[in-house]
Protein backbone atom coordinates (compact mmCIF):
# COMPACT_ATOMS: atom_id res chain seq x y z
CA UNK A 1 0.00 0.00 0.00
CA UNK A 2 2.64 2.60 1.05
CA UNK A 3 4.37 1.78 -2.64
CA UNK A 4 0.91 2.38 -4.46
CA UNK A 5 0.78 5.41 -2.38
CA UNK A 6 4.45 6.56 -3.16
CA UNK A 7 4.84 5.75 -6.51
CA UNK A 8 0.88 7.76 -7.22
CA UNK A 9 2.05 10.38 -9.18
CA UNK A 10 5.27 8.54 -11.44
CA UNK A 11 2.61 5.52 -12.44
CA UNK A 12 0.03 8.32 -12.86
CA UNK A 13 2.33 9.86 -15.58
CA UNK A 14 2.98 6.59 -16.90
CA UNK A 15 -0.72 5.59 -17.04
CA UNK A 16 -1.39 8.87 -19.27
CA UNK A 17 1.87 8.31 -22.07
CA UNK A 18 0.73 5.00 -22.57
CA UNK A 19 -2.76 6.00 -23.49
CA UNK A 20 -1.03 8.80 -25.18
CA UNK A 21 1.25 5.82 -27.31
CA UNK A 22 -1.56 3.49 -27.31
CA UNK A 23 -4.69 5.60 -28.17
CA UNK A 24 -3.65 8.65 -29.56
CA UNK A 25 -1.21 6.53 -31.42
CA UNK A 26 1.51 9.60 -30.86
CA UNK A 27 4.88 9.64 -30.47
CA UNK A 28 7.36 11.51 -28.22
CA UNK A 29 6.91 15.63 -29.36
CA UNK A 30 3.35 14.65 -30.95
CA UNK A 31 0.27 17.05 -29.94
CA UNK A 32 -3.04 14.59 -28.72
CA UNK A 33 -5.82 17.31 -28.22
CA UNK A 34 -9.62 17.71 -27.98
CA UNK A 35 -10.97 20.21 -30.37
CA UNK A 36 -14.59 20.20 -29.47
CA UNK A 37 -13.92 20.38 -25.91
CA UNK A 38 -13.81 16.35 -25.58
CA UNK A 39 -16.04 13.96 -23.88
CA UNK A 40 -16.67 11.40 -21.04
CA UNK A 41 -13.98 9.38 -23.64
CA UNK A 42 -11.04 11.29 -22.67
CA UNK A 43 -10.85 9.12 -19.25
CA UNK A 44 -8.14 11.31 -17.44
CA UNK A 45 -8.45 12.24 -13.84
CA UNK A 46 -11.02 15.39 -13.40
CA UNK A 47 -10.46 16.41 -17.18
CA UNK A 48 -12.77 20.04 -18.38
CA UNK A 49 -14.46 20.17 -21.49
CA UNK A 50 -14.92 23.96 -21.24
CA UNK A 51 -11.65 24.28 -22.26
CA UNK A 52 -9.34 22.38 -24.95
CA UNK A 53 -6.93 20.37 -24.03
CA UNK A 54 -4.05 19.33 -25.27
CA UNK A 55 -1.37 16.86 -23.62
CA UNK A 56 2.17 16.02 -24.93
CA UNK A 57 5.35 14.38 -23.76
CA UNK A 58 8.76 15.04 -24.26
CA UNK A 59 11.32 12.48 -23.54
CA UNK A 60 14.95 13.85 -23.25
CA UNK A 61 17.03 10.97 -23.10
CA UNK A 62 15.78 9.83 -26.21
CA UNK A 63 15.80 13.42 -28.05
CA UNK A 64 17.83 15.81 -25.81
CA UNK A 65 16.85 19.50 -25.44
CA UNK A 66 13.56 19.58 -26.73
CA UNK A 67 12.11 23.66 -27.72
CA UNK A 68 8.52 24.45 -26.84
CA UNK A 69 7.58 27.07 -29.10
CA UNK A 70 4.23 28.40 -27.96
CA UNK A 71 2.54 31.88 -29.82
CA UNK A 72 1.33 34.71 -27.46
CA UNK A 73 -2.51 35.59 -27.46
CA UNK A 74 -4.80 36.81 -29.82
CA UNK A 75 -8.50 38.64 -29.57
CA UNK A 76 -10.19 35.69 -28.72
CA UNK A 77 -7.84 32.63 -27.89
CA UNK A 78 -5.39 32.05 -25.74
CA UNK A 79 -3.38 29.46 -23.75
CA UNK A 80 -2.51 28.19 -20.27
CA UNK A 81 -0.93 25.23 -19.13
CA UNK A 82 1.92 23.61 -16.86
CA UNK A 83 4.94 21.91 -18.11
CA UNK A 84 5.70 18.87 -15.88
CA UNK A 85 8.24 15.98 -14.73
CA UNK A 86 7.61 12.44 -14.35
CA UNK A 87 6.33 12.81 -10.50
CA UNK A 88 3.55 15.68 -11.98
CA UNK A 89 6.11 18.09 -10.35
CA UNK A 90 5.06 21.51 -12.21
CA UNK A 91 7.91 22.98 -13.44
CA UNK A 92 6.51 26.41 -15.22
CA UNK A 93 3.76 27.82 -16.24
CA UNK A 94 2.97 28.46 -20.04
CA UNK A 95 0.66 30.82 -21.92
CA UNK A 96 -0.13 33.10 -18.92
CA UNK A 97 -1.30 36.51 -19.42
CA UNK A 98 -1.29 35.97 -22.89
CA UNK A 99 2.45 35.34 -23.11
CA UNK A 100 4.37 33.25 -25.93
CA UNK A 101 8.03 31.99 -25.75
CA UNK A 102 10.71 29.20 -26.62
CA UNK A 103 11.07 27.33 -23.28
CA UNK A 104 13.72 24.66 -23.79
CA UNK A 105 13.35 21.40 -21.36
CA UNK A 106 17.00 20.17 -20.34
CA UNK A 107 17.96 16.59 -19.63
CA UNK A 108 18.21 16.26 -15.89
CA UNK A 109 22.09 16.20 -16.32
CA UNK A 110 22.71 18.85 -18.76
CA UNK A 111 25.68 20.86 -17.67
CA UNK A 112 26.33 23.16 -21.25
CA UNK A 113 25.07 26.48 -21.66
CA UNK A 114 21.60 27.51 -22.63
CA UNK A 115 21.34 29.21 -26.06
CA UNK A 116 19.94 32.82 -26.19
CA UNK A 117 16.71 32.79 -26.23
CA UNK A 118 15.42 30.07 -24.20
CA UNK A 119 13.59 30.33 -21.33
CA UNK A 120 15.46 26.76 -19.34
CA UNK A 121 12.95 24.27 -17.60
CA UNK A 122 15.15 21.77 -16.13
CA UNK A 123 13.53 18.96 -14.88
CA UNK A 124 14.48 15.77 -12.66
CA UNK A 125 13.33 13.46 -14.93
CA UNK A 126 13.81 12.46 -18.60
CA UNK A 127 10.55 12.60 -19.03
CA UNK A 128 8.10 15.55 -19.05
CA UNK A 129 4.26 16.16 -19.56
CA UNK A 130 2.26 19.55 -20.31
CA UNK A 131 -1.11 19.88 -20.08
CA UNK A 132 -1.96 22.81 -22.38
CA UNK A 133 -5.49 24.24 -22.37
CA UNK A 134 -6.29 26.38 -25.68
CA UNK A 135 -8.99 28.97 -24.27
CA UNK A 136 -11.91 30.80 -26.54
CA UNK A 137 -13.35 34.00 -24.61
CA UNK A 138 -16.37 32.82 -26.40
CA UNK A 139 -18.05 29.72 -28.39
CA UNK A 140 -18.81 31.92 -30.93
CA UNK A 141 -16.94 30.55 -34.94
CA UNK A 142 -15.20 33.44 -35.13
CA UNK A 143 -13.08 32.97 -31.40
CA UNK A 144 -13.23 29.06 -32.19
CA UNK A 145 -11.41 29.86 -35.48
CA UNK A 146 -8.88 31.83 -33.99
CA UNK A 147 -8.21 29.01 -31.10
CA UNK A 148 -7.88 26.34 -34.03
CA UNK A 149 -4.75 28.87 -36.15
CA UNK A 150 -3.28 29.65 -32.59
CA UNK A 151 -3.01 26.17 -31.87
CA UNK A 152 -1.44 24.94 -35.47
CA UNK A 153 1.47 27.25 -34.41
CA UNK A 154 2.54 25.13 -31.43
CA UNK A 155 5.30 23.71 -32.36
CA UNK A 156 8.02 21.01 -30.37
CA UNK A 157 11.03 19.54 -31.68
CA UNK A 158 14.86 18.84 -30.74
CA UNK A 159 17.18 21.46 -30.04
CA UNK A 160 19.60 19.68 -32.75
CA UNK A 161 16.84 19.90 -35.43
CA UNK A 162 15.85 23.88 -34.55
CA UNK A 163 17.34 25.16 -38.37
CA UNK A 164 14.65 22.70 -39.59
CA UNK A 165 11.92 21.49 -37.41
CA UNK A 166 9.88 18.52 -38.63
CA UNK A 167 6.19 19.14 -39.09
CA UNK A 168 4.07 19.12 -36.52
CA UNK A 169 1.96 16.36 -35.83
CA UNK A 170 -1.72 16.96 -34.31
CA UNK A 171 -3.91 14.33 -33.49
CA UNK A 172 -7.42 14.57 -33.12
CA UNK A 173 -8.79 12.91 -29.94
CA UNK A 174 -12.51 14.31 -30.30
CA UNK A 175 -14.52 10.28 -30.62
CA UNK A 176 -11.05 8.15 -29.51
CA UNK A 177 -11.54 6.56 -26.38
CA UNK A 178 -8.27 7.59 -24.86
CA UNK A 179 -7.87 5.70 -20.84
CA UNK A 180 -5.70 7.21 -19.01
CA UNK A 181 -6.88 6.61 -15.52
CA UNK A 182 -4.74 4.24 -12.72
CA UNK A 183 -6.39 0.71 -12.62
CA UNK A 184 -5.89 -0.60 -9.10
CA UNK A 185 -4.56 -3.86 -9.70
CA UNK A 186 -1.71 -5.28 -9.94
CA UNK A 187 -0.63 -3.95 -12.91
CA UNK A 188 0.19 -0.77 -10.94
CA UNK A 189 3.61 -2.09 -9.73
CA UNK A 190 4.21 -2.93 -13.67
CA UNK A 191 4.17 0.08 -14.48
CA UNK A 192 5.89 1.28 -11.29
CA UNK A 193 8.78 -0.65 -11.77
CA UNK A 194 9.07 0.35 -15.65
CA UNK A 195 9.06 4.03 -14.69
CA UNK A 196 11.53 3.90 -12.27
CA UNK A 197 13.91 1.52 -14.79
CA UNK A 198 13.68 4.86 -16.80
CA UNK A 199 13.78 7.80 -14.47
CA UNK A 200 16.59 8.75 -12.31
CA UNK A 201 16.81 8.77 -8.64
CA UNK A 202 16.62 11.46 -6.25
CA UNK A 203 17.71 10.90 -3.15
CA UNK A 204 14.64 10.91 -1.19
CA UNK A 205 13.52 8.16 -3.47
CA UNK A 206 16.00 5.70 -1.97
CA UNK A 207 14.54 4.85 1.36
CA UNK A 208 11.53 3.71 -0.68
CA UNK A 209 13.47 1.78 -2.94
CA UNK A 210 14.69 -0.25 -0.33
CA UNK A 211 11.45 -1.41 0.66
CA UNK A 212 10.21 -1.83 -3.00
CA UNK A 213 13.11 -4.65 -3.09
CA UNK A 214 11.17 -7.46 -1.14
CA UNK A 215 7.97 -7.06 -3.96
CA UNK A 216 10.72 -7.93 -6.63
CA UNK A 217 11.02 -4.17 -8.11
CA UNK A 218 14.61 -3.26 -8.13
CA UNK A 219 16.06 -0.74 -10.51
CA UNK A 220 18.35 -2.43 -13.15
CA UNK A 221 16.00 -5.44 -12.67
CA UNK A 222 13.04 -7.12 -14.61
CA UNK A 223 9.42 -7.29 -12.40
CA UNK A 224 8.79 -10.54 -12.83
CA UNK A 225 6.35 -11.54 -9.42
CA UNK A 226 4.92 -15.14 -9.14
CA UNK A 227 1.52 -15.75 -8.64
CA UNK A 228 1.36 -15.53 -4.87
CA UNK A 229 2.95 -12.06 -5.17
CA UNK A 230 0.65 -10.97 -7.97
CA UNK A 231 -2.61 -11.90 -5.65
CA UNK A 232 -0.83 -9.78 -2.28
CA UNK A 233 -0.49 -6.71 -5.11
CA UNK A 234 -3.75 -6.90 -6.22
CA UNK A 235 -5.39 -6.61 -2.68
CA UNK A 236 -3.04 -4.29 -1.54
CA UNK A 237 -3.89 -2.03 -4.45
CA UNK A 238 -7.61 -1.92 -3.61
CA UNK A 239 -6.99 -1.32 -0.58
CA UNK A 240 -4.60 1.53 -1.07
CA UNK A 241 -7.36 2.80 -3.63
CA UNK A 242 -10.40 2.31 -0.76
CA UNK A 243 -8.14 4.36 1.53
CA UNK A 244 -7.29 7.20 -1.69
CA UNK A 245 -11.04 7.96 -2.06
CA UNK A 246 -11.57 7.91 2.17
CA UNK A 247 -9.28 10.53 2.18
CA UNK A 248 -9.86 12.22 -0.67
CA UNK A 249 -13.54 13.37 0.91
CA UNK A 250 -11.71 14.10 4.16
CA UNK A 251 -8.16 15.23 4.20
CA UNK A 252 -9.49 18.78 1.75
CA UNK A 253 -8.29 22.08 2.41
CA UNK A 254 -11.15 24.73 3.76
CA UNK A 255 -11.72 27.94 1.92
CA UNK A 256 -14.86 29.53 3.37
CA UNK A 257 -16.86 28.92 6.81
CA UNK A 258 -19.43 27.05 7.39
CA UNK A 259 -19.24 25.72 3.72
CA UNK A 260 -19.26 21.98 2.39
CA UNK A 261 -17.17 23.72 -0.69
CA UNK A 262 -13.76 23.43 -0.24
CA UNK A 263 -10.08 23.09 -2.47
CA UNK A 264 -10.15 19.41 -3.07
CA UNK A 265 -6.50 18.67 -2.04
CA UNK A 266 -4.71 18.15 0.87
CA UNK A 267 -4.15 21.33 3.66
CA UNK A 268 -0.32 21.26 3.01
CA UNK A 269 -0.66 21.04 -1.32
CA UNK A 270 -1.08 25.22 -1.57
CA UNK A 271 1.40 26.33 1.10
CA UNK A 272 4.13 24.12 -1.12
CA UNK A 273 2.66 25.17 -4.46
CA UNK A 274 2.10 21.40 -5.90
CA UNK A 275 5.45 19.82 -3.94
CA UNK A 276 4.32 18.83 -0.33
CA UNK A 277 7.51 19.39 0.39
CA UNK A 278 8.11 21.71 3.98
CA UNK A 279 11.90 22.06 5.97
CA UNK A 280 10.72 19.32 8.26
CA UNK A 281 8.70 16.76 6.44
CA UNK A 282 7.81 15.35 2.64
CA UNK A 283 4.17 14.83 2.63
CA UNK A 284 3.88 11.22 0.93
CA UNK A 285 0.77 10.64 1.85
CA UNK A 286 -0.82 14.07 0.86
CA UNK A 287 0.64 13.80 -2.37
CA UNK A 288 -0.75 10.44 -3.12
CA UNK A 289 -4.23 11.20 -2.11
CA UNK A 290 -4.05 14.63 -4.24
CA UNK A 291 -2.78 13.20 -7.24
CA UNK A 292 -5.24 9.95 -7.41
CA UNK A 293 -7.92 12.76 -8.05
CA UNK A 294 -6.06 14.98 -10.67
CA UNK A 295 -3.24 15.38 -12.71
CA UNK A 296 -0.70 18.07 -13.94
CA UNK A 297 -1.09 20.53 -11.12
CA UNK A 298 -0.04 24.27 -12.16
CA UNK A 299 2.88 26.17 -10.96
CA UNK A 300 0.99 28.89 -9.49
CA UNK A 301 -2.47 28.13 -7.80
CA UNK A 302 -4.98 31.31 -8.58
CA UNK A 303 -3.31 32.83 -11.50
CA UNK A 304 -4.99 31.36 -14.38
CA UNK A 305 -7.71 29.38 -12.81
CA UNK A 306 -9.00 27.96 -9.33
CA UNK A 307 -11.05 25.17 -8.40
CA UNK A 308 -13.59 24.12 -6.03
CA UNK A 309 -14.99 20.56 -5.09
CA UNK A 310 -17.05 19.36 -2.79
CA UNK A 311 -18.23 15.53 -1.34
CA UNK A 312 -21.52 16.79 0.36
CA UNK A 313 -24.51 18.53 0.16
CA UNK A 314 -26.12 21.64 2.66
CA UNK A 315 -26.67 19.25 5.10
CA UNK A 316 -22.83 16.88 4.96
CA UNK A 317 -25.05 14.03 3.21
CA UNK A 318 -22.83 11.92 0.71
CA UNK A 319 -24.05 13.47 -3.01
CA UNK A 320 -25.11 9.70 -4.64
CA UNK A 321 -26.35 9.41 -7.81
CA UNK A 322 -29.92 8.72 -8.50
CA UNK A 323 -30.75 11.54 -5.95
CA UNK A 324 -31.76 15.03 -7.50
CA UNK A 325 -29.59 18.30 -6.28
CA UNK A 326 -29.28 22.12 -7.01
CA UNK A 327 -26.35 24.65 -6.95
CA UNK A 328 -27.74 27.84 -7.15
CA UNK A 329 -24.38 29.82 -8.81
CA UNK A 330 -25.12 33.79 -7.74
CA UNK A 331 -24.78 36.43 -10.38
CA UNK A 332 -21.77 37.87 -11.76
CA UNK A 333 -19.13 35.47 -10.06
CA UNK A 334 -16.04 37.33 -10.04
CA UNK A 335 -14.12 36.12 -13.12
CA UNK A 336 -12.16 37.40 -16.31
CA UNK A 337 -13.06 34.75 -18.44
CA UNK A 338 -15.77 31.95 -17.19
CA UNK A 339 -16.94 29.72 -14.84
CA UNK A 340 -17.75 26.34 -14.99
CA UNK A 341 -19.55 23.29 -12.90
CA UNK A 342 -18.44 19.58 -13.78
CA UNK A 343 -19.34 16.09 -12.38
CA UNK A 344 -17.05 13.26 -11.53
CA UNK A 345 -17.17 9.36 -10.53
CA UNK A 346 -15.97 9.23 -7.06
CA UNK A 347 -14.37 6.15 -7.88
CA UNK A 348 -12.06 6.63 -10.43
CA UNK A 349 -11.98 10.85 -10.50
CA UNK A 350 -12.79 11.01 -14.51
CA UNK A 351 -16.19 11.23 -16.24
CA UNK A 352 -19.24 8.95 -15.79
CA UNK A 353 -19.26 6.28 -18.70
CA UNK A 354 -21.46 7.22 -21.52
CA UNK A 355 -22.78 10.31 -20.10
CA UNK A 356 -23.80 13.67 -22.44
CA UNK A 357 -24.08 16.13 -19.56
CA UNK A 358 -20.48 16.12 -18.19
CA UNK A 359 -20.45 19.58 -17.35
CA UNK A 360 -21.85 23.67 -17.87
CA UNK A 361 -20.34 26.56 -18.22
CA UNK A 362 -21.08 30.06 -17.94
CA UNK A 363 -20.53 30.57 -21.65
CA UNK A 364 -23.09 27.64 -22.84
CA UNK A 365 -25.26 29.91 -25.18
CA UNK A 366 -28.24 27.58 -24.08
CA UNK A 367 -27.55 28.31 -19.85
CA UNK A 368 -30.69 30.11 -18.42
CA UNK A 369 -30.51 32.31 -16.68
CA UNK A 370 -32.52 34.04 -13.59
CA UNK A 371 -33.70 37.41 -13.53
CA UNK A 372 -31.14 38.62 -11.22
CA UNK A 373 -28.31 36.97 -13.77
CA UNK A 374 -27.83 33.71 -10.93
CA UNK A 375 -28.28 30.18 -12.54
CA UNK A 376 -29.55 27.10 -11.14
CA UNK A 377 -27.70 24.33 -12.30
CA UNK A 378 -29.75 20.69 -11.28
CA UNK A 379 -27.60 17.65 -10.65
CA UNK A 380 -29.52 13.91 -10.92
CA UNK A 381 -30.86 11.39 -13.00
CA UNK A 382 -33.02 13.00 -15.07
CA UNK A 383 -33.49 16.79 -15.37
CA UNK A 384 -36.42 18.96 -13.57
CA UNK A 385 -39.17 19.91 -16.46
CA UNK A 386 -37.95 22.86 -18.57
CA UNK A 387 -34.44 22.92 -17.05
CA UNK A 388 -32.60 20.39 -19.55
CA UNK A 389 -30.16 23.17 -20.61
CA UNK A 390 -29.15 23.13 -16.91
CA UNK A 391 -28.88 19.85 -15.88
CA UNK A 392 -26.00 17.81 -15.66
CA UNK A 393 -26.65 13.83 -15.64
CA UNK A 394 -25.47 11.48 -13.07
CA UNK A 395 -26.32 7.62 -12.99
CA UNK A 396 -28.30 6.03 -10.16
CA UNK A 397 -25.81 4.02 -7.49
CA UNK A 398 -22.81 5.92 -8.13
CA UNK A 399 -21.40 8.32 -6.16
CA UNK A 400 -20.31 11.54 -7.17
CA UNK A 401 -18.40 15.02 -6.86
CA UNK A 402 -18.53 18.35 -8.90
CA UNK A 403 -15.75 20.53 -9.34
CA UNK A 404 -16.64 24.09 -9.75
CA UNK A 405 -13.62 25.80 -11.68
CA UNK A 406 -13.31 29.62 -12.77
CA UNK A 407 -10.88 31.08 -15.00
CA UNK A 408 -9.53 34.26 -14.40
CA UNK A 409 -9.96 34.42 -10.67
CA UNK A 410 -10.30 37.99 -9.51
CA UNK A 411 -10.18 39.37 -5.97
CA UNK A 412 -13.04 38.32 -4.46
CA UNK A 413 -12.28 34.90 -5.18
CA UNK A 414 -8.87 34.36 -3.72
CA UNK A 415 -9.85 37.10 -0.57
CA UNK A 416 -13.04 34.32 -0.16
CA UNK A 417 -15.43 37.66 -0.27
CA UNK A 418 -17.34 35.92 -2.44
CA UNK A 419 -18.67 32.77 -1.34
CA UNK A 420 -20.59 30.07 -3.75
CA UNK A 421 -23.68 28.21 -1.87
CA UNK A 422 -23.60 24.64 -0.76
CA UNK A 423 -25.60 21.79 -3.41
CA UNK A 424 -28.97 21.16 -1.75
CA UNK A 425 -30.72 18.00 -2.17
CA UNK A 426 -34.32 18.57 -3.81
CA UNK A 427 -37.43 16.16 -4.74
Amino acid sequence: MDAVIWGLPLVGEDIQRQAYFRDGKANYNDIVWWPKGGGWKNQSPTPNVNTRYMYFFINTKQDGPVVVELPPAVPGASFYGTIEDAWYVPLTDIGFEGKGGKYLVLPPDYKDAVPDGYTPVRPATYNTMTLLRSILASLSEKDEQAGNELVKQIKIYPLSKAANPPAQRLLDMSEVMYNGLIKFDETLFTSLSRKLNEETLQPRDLQMMGMLLPLGIEKGKEFKPNAETVAMLKKAAAEAQAWLIDKATTDVTPWWSESQWVVPTPPITIPTEFKWETPNYFGVDARGIALSQYFCPTAKLGTGSFYFGTFHDHDGKPLEGGRNYRLHVPANVPVSQFWSVTVYSLKTSGFLLNSSRLTLSSLDKELRKNADGSVDVYIGSKPPAGQESNWLYTPAGEKWFPWFRVYGPEKAIMDKSSKLPDIEKIN
